[in-house]
């Protein structure tokens, strides 16, 4: 490992970077196996953290070291069972182990959740060793991001068949936040928007019948295509902090109107795929370019 060490403990900066540190990885551990807890909670079955692929002999098929994962509640663990354990992979939740089965052991968090919303689920008191979590000063950074390859082969809404009798604006949320609460209908007194989720109903999913049979993520996917402009508006602004919201508005060939990460700039396939609000000196402002 001594040629590759300096590799090794540097954390990358760009694509190429982690595509390397992936293939060292995978070199390096061609004949280790890594036993791993994971902590069990229904409030995370559906999300992509959980969606692992196993081989016959419980190791993952796409992981770059042979991970055995048993997903369990870390309380319910013997002692015997905990010393087994390479690393404990708490996915959202607040307090590791009072003390480590043993000194090697890693204590890893995971979390795409916001500070402003769960404090609790971000390690304050610095008590894990790895983080994984939207942050790109974390570790191991992560985010909601899907298939950006798919954007690249996606064509662009054609507003010119964008049906005159429909809003061009479409906005799909569920937790209602101040800014949410208050701004949008500002903007509705000057543009009418289609909202298709409890945040401001006042659209049914059934007006577009073609997404009726698709799952509750495809639906989403779908009802997006169908408008020209989609509002991602975050449930807060925080540093590198973006959902699925918005990467479905790439994936679905429509243009985000953003209210976000005050960074978010720096995440988007290009400086002018998107539109800003607080570019505009006023609601009627972005209205009227709308």
């Amino acid at each position: 490992m001594v040629p590759f060490a300096n590799e090794l403990s540097a954390k990358p900066t760009n694509l190429e970077e982690w595509k390397r540190l992936h293939y060292l990885v995978s070199y390096l551990n061609n004949e280790q196996k890594v036993m791993i807890y994971v902590t069990q909670k229904d409030s995370y079955k559906s999300d992509d953290s959980v969606k692992l692929k196993y081989k016959f002999d419980k190791t993952l098929s796409s992981c770059e070291v042979p991970c055995t994962w048993n997903e369990t509640r870390i309380e319910d663990l013997t002692s015997a069972e905990l010393e087994t354990a390479d690393a404990i992979f708490y996915v959202n939740q607040p307090t590791p182990l009072k003390s480590k089965a043993w000194r090697g052991q890693k204590l890893i968090q995971y979390t795409l959740d916001p500070v402003a919303y769960y404090p609790q689920y971000h390690d304050k008191r610095k008590q894990f060793d790895i983080h994984v979590t939207f942050d790109e000063d974390s570790e191991v950074p992560t985010s909601f991001i899907r298939d950006p390859e798919k954007w690249r082969t996606k064509q662009p809404y054609d507003i010119e068949k964008h049906p005159s009798n429909i809003p061009a604006i479409s906005f799909i949320a569920s937790h209602w936040t101040k800014f949410r609460e208050s701004w949008i209908p500002s903007l509705q007194e000057h543009i009418p928007i289609a909202s298709f989720g409890s945040v401001h109903w006042n659209t049914n999913f059934d007006i577009h019948p073609e997404c009726a049979n698709s799952d509750s993520y495809e639906l989403k996917l779908c009802i997006i295509s169908k408008y020209p402009f989609h509002l991602y508006i975050e449930t807060s602004q925080e540093k590198d902090y973006t959902t699925d919201k918005l990467w479905d508005v790439f994936k679905s060939g429509s243009v985000p109107i953003i209210w976000g990460a005050p960074n978010i700039r720096s995440h988007l396939p290009h400086p002018e795929s998107a539109i800003f609000i607080e570019d505009f000196p006023n609601v009627k402002a972005l209205a009227d370019h709308l």
